[in-house]
């Protein structure tokens, strides 16, 4: 059975530029400082912001195994690495892996066809793709994340426009199954806004050929079953449901007597007959919201749910991390 998440907020980090080293730098300098809190379970190990590939490692405080990289290359790397690529990576192109076993604090190999990355890279996903540096930290981006005892999950938005967020990167335990057995992946959404998490336009559309990791293409990477399988968003919430102001008509509200409803984020694979086996861990579909970061509580307060969102005017759509499971 797998343990309780529960998610801690960065905040919006402090912004020096657009450009891909401005990016990478600006995420270190936003790990740096919110890792010192106790409340946040990952910290930052090393990077590269200077020259390509830049990458940024984080690993768990406590000491223990388990490596999340961050990574993009601004030209085409001499070799591709087997290891977490099939293809030649996009250039100036996000890409997120996870290293179960990671144990070292420099990425090494990422210019080459082989060789180690992490230390021991046994049974480390491939990369996700993510957004493309100028989608992600244009003219008034800002980087900011969510850290759990087993999973983080990064985002990248402009404050002043729901409309804008182009993030949602995710690495660690980020999947869980029927069973309650909680399974390794990376997560990229690419070109799609966050607040279309929660409507009839999909944020990780399901595919049939086999997507090669290194390519631009959407999708949750994980060893589920076999190595380098990839799953998508398995349906979209239909009309306007899982996007809707809170309201009279609002299915996911009640301010009468102050609930609030999640809905799940299933996943399909590309294996035939498999089924709706997997689904987001604690990422769920929620209601809109007035202001950022927004969070639902019990009495406490005790913070349940917190919307993946940093935009000032809050915004309908965003998925929630929950501190509970569903």
């Amino acid at each position: 059975m797998s343990a309780t998440l529960t998610w801690y907020n960065s905040g919006n980090g402090t912004k020096t530029g657009t450009a891909i080293g401005n990016l990478f730098a600006d995420m270190v300098t936003l790990i740096n400082a919110v890792d010192v809190g106790a409340d946040f379970s990952w910290e930052h190990a090393g990077s590269n912001t200077g020259s390509t590939p830049y990458y940024i490692v984080l690993k768990p405080k406590s000491g223990a195994a388990g490596r999340i990289l961050i990574v993009a290359w601004s030209s085409a790397p001499a070799g591709n690495n087997a290891a977490i690529l099939d293809t030649t990576p996009q250039s100036n192109q996000l890409y997120i892996a996870y290293f179960p076993s990671g144990n070292v604090n420099t990425a090494s190999n990422l210019t080459a066809s082989s060789g180690t990355i992490m230390g021991d890279d046994t049974d480390c996903t491939k990369v996700a793709t993510g957004p493309t540096v100028s989608a992600a930290y244009g003219a008034n981006f800002q980087a900011y994340y969510f850290d759990s005892a087993e999973a983080c999950v990064f985002g990248f938005a402009n404050p002043a426009s729901a409309g804008s967020g182009l993030g949602l990167m995710a690495a660690g335990n980020i999947l869980i199954d029927a069973a309650d057995t909680a399974y390794v992946g990376a997560l990229g959404f690419v070109g799609n806004p966050l607040n279309n998490f929660g409507t009839s336009t999909a944020v990780c559309t399901w595919q049939a050929p086999a997507i090669n990791a290194g390519a631009n293409t959407a999708g949750i990477r994980t060893n589920y079953g076999s190595s380098n399988r990839i799953y998508f968003q398995a349906w979209t919430a239909s009309g306007a449901w899982g996007s809707s102001a809170v309201g009279s008509t609002d299915i996911l509200t009640s301010t009468a007597v102050n609930k609030a409803w999640f809905v799940p984020f299933p996943l399909l694979g590309q294996t035939k007959g498999e089924g709706f086996i997997l689904k987001l861990r604690q990422i769920a579909i929620g209601p809109g919201t007035v202001g950022p970061f927004t969070a639902y509580n019990t009495t406490g307060p005790v913070v349940q749910a917190r919307q993946f969102s940093n935009t000032t005017g809050g915004g309908n759509g965003f998925p929630w991390v929950l501190n509970f499971k569903i």
